[in-house]
């Protein structure tokens, strides 16, 4: 239709040199016309507004999220090896490949060779405590190794100083630094000095020899990044325990390329499998008992990295996807409201127009006219829109990123943003413009000869139609935010399987604190003394993870048996002797760890019944033995059997988890392993041995409980770094913030298609009853009971409404099928939660018609009859 009326604007006007001049008046007689209809301006205005916020604040996260590239030089020519955001250290085979050795990194990059410019990146971070000379305290800070290469091959200019370099990367070489922006506001305060500052980090002296530009937070997009780059091969230094960098098995780094000419890109591709290849040939993992002909079938692929390694949009994009549609409904009715508004106020104006098109006025001319006046509303709604919408990502994101020091995305609407708005703005106005525009210039200039209050046209079918399409969407969004809610509820009422109350857990690194294993016993035995000795804190324990708390080991077992060569994924955790109690989960079989379980018994190992499912397949448990690998399925012997507490996802089932005593050491030194693997192996034992929980149930106040438990860690060495101390319900609830903004976010786009969608009903039924009134007051002189004139008007407007939720009813089961997948414990199909949003915008329709409804029953027959 946009184009038929270019054709008519060309053939009629001709785009003469006075098009722009008369374009110019009808935008100043459309503002005199905004100007005296205040009331219809406010809420056309308030529409638009609310509908393109919305959208485009949806917008300005999935454009940071999904859409936009890194920062640097040319983003198009980078690419990453292998297409998963894997974190943090692996071993053994892969299957397909994304996260690799320094080893395997070296060999692919000599094979490559100047085919491709390539660095590699820590896959994950390490924390630190760091401070400098005249410092009070130390604060931990997130550092990551990469090359000497990093910020070269990125493209990566400094804001002052200089960046890294390959004389900084090798073993030796004085400790260097370069800090991001962000680091350097947040967390040394600006001060201009830090270039060529030295900073003590967990011990050891670095140099901070630059600062990267002000937009690079590095090529990992994910909240609160790592700002503190330090070179590969300084990595032993700061991880004395399992000195990655020289571990040929150890898989720890993402590998990137930068290849200008994307022709060259599958011949870089082959390059990279060749040396995968090679390297795995060369170092088989004999772990693995996998054949040669296995081992050649590893391999991994180049995939593009404009935007780096994105963690937020693996995270975030199917919800950021699922509101940017319903963001679109939300748009979309609002464009049926206002053009249920210009529709009405364009058949007001059809004696005027018949007027001037009797005095000879084109129908281009009041076309255009009316269309302008659309426009012009539509660009000041846009205006105002992207206010809403800096306010609504503003809100999201102190929601989605809360407790996040350096935040990567940013409320303020980009230049994009601002194009998506400006066309989101003129394609509303065209869409609520231009069909009412037509329709009540479609002026026979006889109808001025006619009684002003005749009602003429035939707007009412496209109203209807309007308000039919408005009530569609607007159950489909209801329901949508029903399925939501009740998943959500029902996700955080689930039974966990471990208290949740009265208990506390407080987050250490105590790598970042300088510890090394040997101390780690002498430690743990300090902890349990100063903690027994507080008299507001129970049950102390440490482990490697507690539960829901992000964190996590998996490695494949083999239980003894009839078929030991059968390999099972399970979870692990080192735990003290009362982690069960502290954290509530409990003992359905056997006995939990005591003091006897030292490094010279017997190892020992307790399961949760997954594991008893999956990997013994329900045989019994106690006096069984498994272990990680076909060689030691003998190691561990199963003691007790504990419920399945919930260590992931909250969404998903029970993973296999088994749990090992803090006090005994896994060794490898006597499998047929080459010494290189074996002594991995035992620095890999060792690290895990590092606490990074600690766990504690509380009586009283949980405020005091927390000054108490960091007193107490401050106690035993108060340069162990506590990251957070935190109530396990807060945990909990952090683990569904994600979950709670779309809930929110879709109940509010629900709300708002219901209140639009009521007053569309409103405006078009009053509408309606003033067309109507000379008919009523002939009705009522009739004889007509004024409460037939009620349920008249209201059996219309509900009609109306019933058509619009049968069109409704197959939106909105599609949408819970598209939807199923995000949904806990709810059917997409759920008809209890479509009858309650058909109720909802029943009685939203019944409140917004009955108001023109009591009008119509008390009109005056006479005053009705004079009208006419």
């Amino acid at each position: 239709m946009a184009s038929s009326l270019l054709v008519v604007f060309w053939k009629e006007s001709g785009f003469r040199e006075s098009l722009m001049i008369n374009i110019v008046a009808d935008v100043r007689h459309g503002m005199r016309r905004l100007r005296r209809s205040p009331g219809f301006t406010a809420t056309a205005l308030l529409t638009l507004a609310l509908g393109i916020g919305a959208t485009t604040a949806i917008f300005t996260l999935a454009y940071q999220v999904i859409l936009k590239a890194m920062p640097v030089q040319h983003p198009e020519q980078l690419y990453k090896v292998g297409k998963e955001s894997e974190c943090c250290i692996g071993g053994g085979d892969q299957g397909h490949w994304s996260i690799f050795s320094y080893d395997i990194y070296r060999t692919i990059r000599e094979r490559v060779g100047g085919m491709a410019d390539m660095t590699a990146m820590q896959a994950g971070a390490a924390r630190v405590s760091a401070h400098r000379q005249g410092d009070t305290y130390a604060q931990p800070l997130d550092i990551r190794h990469v090359a000497g290469n990093y910020f070269e091959v990125l493209g990566v200019n400094p804001y002052a100083g200089r960046m890294l370099t390959a004389d900084d990367d090798r073993e030796g070489a004085p400790i260097v630094a370069v800090i991001s922006y962000a680091i350097w506001k947040s967390k040394f305060h600006s001060d201009p000095g830090i270039v060529g500052d030295t900073v003590i980090m967990t011990g050891h002296p670095v140099t901070i020899v630059g600062i990267a530009q002000k937009d690079f937070l590095g090529e990992r997009n994910m909240s609160d990044p790592p700002g503190v780059w330090i070179p590969l091969a300084q990595e032993p230094i700061f991880n004395p325990t399992r000195k990655l960098y020289k571990a040929p098995n150890g898989q720890w780094l993402r590998i990137m390329l930068r290849i200008p000419e994307k022709k060259n890109v599958p011949i870089v591709e082959s390059a990279v499998r060749s040396g995968l290849t090679a390297w795995l040939m060369s170092n088989p993992d004999v772990r693995s008992g996998h054949t040669l002909a296995e081992i050649a079938r590893e391999s991994t692929e180049l995939a593009p990295a404009a935007d780096g390694i994105n963690e937020l949009r693996d995270s975030y994009e199917t919800s950021l996807l699922m509101l940017q549609w319903t963001a679109a409904f939300v748009l979309l009715i609002a464009c049926a409201n206002l053009a249920n508004l210009m529709l009405v106020r364009g058949v007001a104006r059809r004696q005027e127009l018949s007027v001037r098109a009797a005095l000879g006025a084109s129908r281009v001319r009041l076309v255009r006219e009316m269309l302008i006046e659309a426009m012009l509303l539509a660009l000041m709604g846009g205006v105002m829109g992207i206010g809403v919408a800096y306010l609504g990502v503003k809100g999201m994101l102190a929601l989605a990123m809360r407790g996040v020091t350096i935040m990567p995305l940013s409320p303020l609407p980009s230049l994009p943003v601002l194009a998506f708005s400006i066309v989101a703005s003129t394609m509303t106005g065209i869409l609520f413009g231009i069909a009412p525009a037509f329709i009540a210039s479609n002026a026979d200039p006889a109808d001025a000869l006619r009684a002003a209050n005749r009602a003429t046209g035939n707007s009412g079918g496209l109203q209807r139609a309007l308000v039919i399409l408005q009530t569609a969407l607007s159950v489909a969004l209801l329901s949508i935010a029903g399925l939501f809610l009740r998943s959500l509820q029902r996700l955080e009422h689930q039974d966990l399987r471990f208290e949740t109350t009265g208990r506390l857990i407080a987050f250490i690194d105590l790598p970042a604190a300088g510890y090394t294993y040997p101390r780690l016993e002498g430690l743990y035995r300090h902890l349990e003394q100063t903690f027994a000795a507080a008299p507001a804190l129970h049950d102390m324990a440490y482990a490697t993870y507690g539960p829901m708390t992000f964190m996590g080991w998996a490695t494949g077992v083999n239980a003894a048996g009839p078929h030991p060569e059968r390999t099972v994924s399970a979870g692990y955790s080192l735990n003290s002797p009362r982690y069960f109690s502290a954290i509530g989960t409990p003992l359905l079989q056997g006995r939990t760890f005591t003091e006897h379980d030292n490094p010279g018994s017997r190892h020992v190992a307790i399961v949760n019944r997954e594991f008893v499912h999956q990997v013994l397949q329900d045989a019994p448990a106690l006096g069984m033995h498994f272990g990680p690998g076909v060689d030691m399925a003998q190691e561990y012997e199963i003691v007790g059997v504990v419920d399945d507490a919930k260590y992931g996802d909250p969404s998903r089932g029970p993973q296999p988890m088994y749990f090992i005593p803090m006090s005994q050491i896994t060794t490898f030194n006597n499998e047929p392993y080459t010494a290189a693997i074996i002594d991995q192996s035992n620095k890999a034992a060792e690290f895990k041995h590092f606490a990074a929980n600690i766990i504690v149930r509380y009586e009283g106040d949980s405020a005091a409980a927390a000054v108490a438990m960091r007193h107490a860690i401050e106690q035993v060495d108060p340069g162990i770094p506590v990251t957070r101390i935190t109530t396990y319900q807060d945990q909990i609830s952090n683990s569904f913030t994600q979950r709670q903004l779309v809930v929110r976010l879709t109940a509010i786009f629900g709300g708002l298609a219901l209140l639009l969608a009521s007053v569309g009903l409103y405006g078009v039924t009053a509408y309606a009853v003033a067309r109507r009134i000379p008919e009523i007051g002939l009705r009522i002189a009739l004889g007509a009971d004024r409460s037939q004139v009620m349920s008249m008007i209201l059996r219309g407007a509900l009609l109306q409404t019933a058509a619009g939720l049968l069109l409704g009813a197959p939106i909105a089961f599609l949408s819970g099928h598209y939807l199923q997948s995000q949904l806990y414990q709810v059917s997409g199909y759920d008809p209890a939660i479509f009858l309650l949003a058909s109720a909802a915008l029943i009685l939203s329709a019944f409140v917004a018609s009955v108001i023109p409804a009591r009008m119509a029953s008390n009109t005056d027959p006479i005053r009705a009859l004079r009208m006419e």
